[in-house]
């Protein structure tokens, strides 16, 4: 039975990270993203760099004013409801001089519609809550393992560095050894000793 439940919890994480985007930010760029919204839709985003590198995200609504900023942080997540109709944006800007990962997950009005219903009763209303944090949890954990995958890249790329440089290594020490064995032994030869 846990295998079974491992299994499936394998799957699910898999299907659900592929609703995940994954940006490499050039050095002082930014990128944004654009969702189409009605009064009253409700979109959140969930991000995280890699590293936790420090970004700047933003929200415009659909008069291209700044709602929402989040300066130099290597996580965050928003989330809004529409005051109008218009297409809202999401930015993220990079500030630093070297390339960043960003890993975000957007959950656009037809994914949150569920969020807004005003005549549900309050029990109705903190299973809807309990389902957005869960969904919640799912992106984080879909972060880490992103960043489990980054880092098992570069721990066998310095494994096979590692390898490489003691093998080099020990090359090196046998053919000193081999020199200096056959120097002293030439030494001693030559004065008659051997």
């Amino acid at each position: 039975m846990l295998k079974f439940a491992s299994l499936a919890l394998a799957v699910a994480a898999l299907l659900s990270h592929a609703a995940a985007y994954t940006t490499i930010m050039l050095p002082n760029s930014q990128e944004c993203y654009n969702e189409r919204m009605k009064h009253n839709d409700h979109f959140s985003i969930t991000f995280e760099t890699a590293g936790k590198l420090p970004i700047d995200f933003s929200f415009l609504d659909a008069h291209n004013n700044p709602v929402y900023s989040l300066p130099h942080s290597g996580e965050g997540s928003y989330g809004y409801a529409a005051t109008s109709d218009g297409r809202y944006s999401y930015c993220f800007k990079n500030n630093a001089p070297h390339e960043i990962v960003v890993n975000f997950n957007p959950h656009g009005p037809e994914e949150e519609i569920y969020l807004v219903d005003h005549d549900a009763t309050p029990a109705e209303n903190e299973v809807r809550k309990l389902s957005h944090n869960v969904e919640d949890v799912r992106d984080h954990f879909n972060f880490m393992l992103f960043r489990n995958e980054v880092h098992d890249s570069n721990v066998e790329d310095t494994q096979r560095r590692m390898f490489h440089w003691a093998v080099l290594q020990t090359l090196a020490l046998a053919g000193v050894c081999g020199w200096q064995i056959y120097y002293v032994r030439s030494l001693f030869k030559v004065r008659g000793v051997v």
